[in-house]
């Protein structure tokens, strides 16, 4: 066990959250294994980080809000500017150990990084702002695929990204906000959660990590909500794990009942062990709200 502290217990968390879903799901030995280190670098990071602090509560205009303009944006919050050269170095061994396959790419990347020669902030604002064109000319000067270079980066960046949608949720906290989309940045939510005694939804940015309260009925991401629009599909005996899938816009988003588990929920271990609906819901033709991006590693 690591030494007690805020990043050792941090760690220790995320590990009992992965040995518990492995126990539970022994088919995903291989994913978890793969994926673990990355999620308990992130964990140890976050929790070294200082928290930060957001100097644009000034700017932010609840009534514009309230109509569902988010907070921020994807490429602002990810801007790291001097701290990619750590970020990269923090969490792109355990990567290239989770994924060995594109253990050469990360590390060009890495060294391209860390020589001033490609300049991440660069990629990410074309990438996250859709200028696709732009994205792939710049991504050509380290010869990585787009989406690729852009989940490497965006994994590398987490703990970060996060310690500033935390400020940002703090600073919109009590404002109304009744949209599908993340009212940080503005991404679609990579999970649907059930929580509290009277069954409350909560949808987490698959982003930034950001929750917020959403009506249970309604699809996120078209916001229907007829009798035959959403469906439930689960496994029998696992009824608390399921993907909601909508008929009208043919999306979907895997969801928990976390009311009764027992122990720590950790929601980057939980969407591991939900894989097996992703399968099913793709299988029955309904594609994510939030892509994953771990389909770029397959």
């Amino acid at each position: 066990m690591e030494k007690e502290s805020p990043a050792g217990n941090a760690v220790e968390t995320v590990k009992a959250a992965l040995l518990k879903t492995e126990e539970e799901n022994a088919h995903l030995k291989d994913v978890l294994k793969a994926f673990g280190g990355v999620l308990i670098e992130q964990a140890r990071w976050k929790a070294e980080l200082p928290d930060w602090e957001c100097d644009e509560a000034g700017s932010l205009d609840p009534a514009r809000f309230s109509k569902g303009v988010p907070a921020t944006g994807r490429d602002r919050l990810i801007r790291l500017g001097a701290m990619w050269q750590t970020a990269v170095g923090r969490l792109f061994p355990a990567m290239a150990e989770g994924f060995p396959k594109i253990s050469d790419e990360l590390e060009r990347l890495r060294t391209s990084i860390q020589d001033g020669s490609f300049d991440p902030d660069l990629f990410l604002g074309a990438s996250l702002g859709g200028r696709e064109d732009e994205a792939l000319e710049i991504a050509r000067q380290v010869g990585i695929e787009p989406g690729l270079l852009e989940f490497a980066l965006v994994q590398a960046a987490k703990p970060v990204l996060e310690k500033r949608s935390e400020a940002y949720g703090a600073l919109v906290k009590g404002l109304v906000w009744n949209k599908g989309h993340c009212p940080v940045c503005g991404s679609m939510p990579g999970l649907s959660l059930l929580r509290e005694k009277e069954g409350q939804r909560w949808l987490r940015c698959g982003f930034c990590a950001a929750e917020w309260r959403f009506i249970r009925m309604s699809c996120p991401c078209c916001e229907a909500q007829g009798p035959d629009d959403r469906e439930l599909l689960f496994v029998e005996g696992r009824e608390h794990e399921r993907v909601e899938v909508c008929h009208k816009c043919k999306k979907y988003i895997a969801g928990m009942d976390v009311r009764s588990l027992i122990g720590g929920f950790i929601p980057e271990v939980a969407a591991l062990g939900l894989l097996h609906l992703d399968v099913l819901a793709q299988q029955k033709g309904f594609s994510p709200m939030c892509g994953s991006g771990w389909q770029c590693l397959t």
